[in-house]
């Protein structure tokens, strides 16, 4: 197995890296913040125009037919800016799905919805209240039994407070008309919530990242008794045990990516593996990022909070530890697989 990434990953990693640094800044986060607007059109179509939006598409829908890998590669980049529009986890989960879907509610979204340049909410049981559904075009909803499709104008909804300004997001209280199907559902279910699991993972670990970032320059620039807090060996030690978590985290998002793009009946068990690993070690990035700042990572001023705030919000999405654990302790308990270093791939 060759862990080395390819020459076109890579460029896709530093084209969205690039994007991203000119286009989301901590002040644009804030600007949606204070406008209660944090969906930015403008830099959504140029997202499209950059070919993201609809990159997971096979080239013969008019995507770049890229894989798994690779999207994570771009979704991690998308976690450490921070970004607000819902790209990884509703834009890159639904053209994923698309082949997976019964036809009748395939059919219905090819009708009315254009790929990347318009987007489609999500709601299921591990993420209950769908983003920016005011300007979606309808909602995917899946819920214990069945998969539904509702057009906007389809339901009633209101907006519902969270963790994270930048992750609007919404309560359905009602639906006038659906196309629904229970064809083929636990297949559907168990591809969408362990894509949802791995989308959400590569937030979190980038997100991680550009949180132990901000620490570690932050404890070099403040001073205390006359020397930087970082050169204190107690801060030190608390940023190391966090990049040592973000190391042994990120193998495992991508061993649940390449699982999927190569179908492996273990994908499950590998998305539920990376999700805990990165809630995990956002959860600890949060922990000691805050106690390197002290109170002033709180402050509207510092960056920090922008990135804890989401990591907050996404490690209850798709799935907490609690649900990732129960999944990883059911193999090891099965007669059938083993959770080991000669399984990983």
């Amino acid at each position: 197995m060759n862990f080395i990434f390819t020459d076109e990953q890579i460029q896709f990693k530093d084209v969205i890296n690039s994007f991203l640094i000119d286009e989301c800044t901590p002040k644009s986060i804030r600007d949606g913040w204070e406008t209660k607007n944090s969906f930015n059109a403008d830099r959504w179509h140029n997202l499209l125009d950059l070919g993201v939006l609809n990159s997971n598409l096979p080239e013969e829908a008019g995507g770049l037919g890229m894989d798994q890998v690779t999207l994570a590669l771009m979704v991690e980049e998308m976690g450490y800016a921070g970004l607000p529009e819902p790209v990884a986890e509703q834009t890159f989960l639904v053209n994923d799905l698309l082949p997976f879907l019964p036809d009748k509610i395939r059919k219905e979204i090819e009708i009315n919805y254009k790929v990347g340049a318009q987007y489609i909410s999500v709601a299921h049981p591990l993420a209950p209240n769908p983003l920016f559904l005011n300007d979606s075009v309808g909602l995917l909803l899946f819920d214990e039994h069945e998969c539904k499709f509702i057009l906007k104008d389809n339901l009633d909804f209101e907006a519902i407070s969270s963790n994270d300004p930048s992750r609007e997001l919404y309560q359905v209280n009602s639906i006038k008309k659906s196309i629904s199907s229970s064809e083929n559902f636990d297949v559907l279910n168990v591809a969408v919530s362990s894509r949802g699991a791995l989308m959400s993972a590569a937030l979190l670990i980038g997100l991680a990242q550009k949180m132990i970032d901000l620490s570690s320059v932050y404890v070099v620039d403040r001073t205390q008794f006359g020397k930087p807090i970082g050169s204190f060996q107690a801060v030190k030690h608390m940023l190391a045990d966090v990049a040592v978590a973000i190391e042994f985290a990120r193998p495992a998002v991508y061993r649940a990516a390449y699982s999927l793009s190569e179908n492996n009946p273990k994908l499950a068990l590998h998305c539920a593996h990376a999700k805990y690993m990165c809630s995990q070690a956002a959860e600890l990035a949060c922990k000691n990022s805050i106690q390197a700042h002290g109170a002033m990572g709180y402050t509207w001023e510092m960056d920090l909070h922008i990135y804890m705030r989401k990591a907050w919000s996404m490690m209850a999405c798709w799935g907490n530890e609690d649900r990732q654990q129960d999944i990883i302790f059911k193999t090891l308990s099965s007669s059938n697989e083993e959770l080991g270093v000669m399984y990983t791939f």
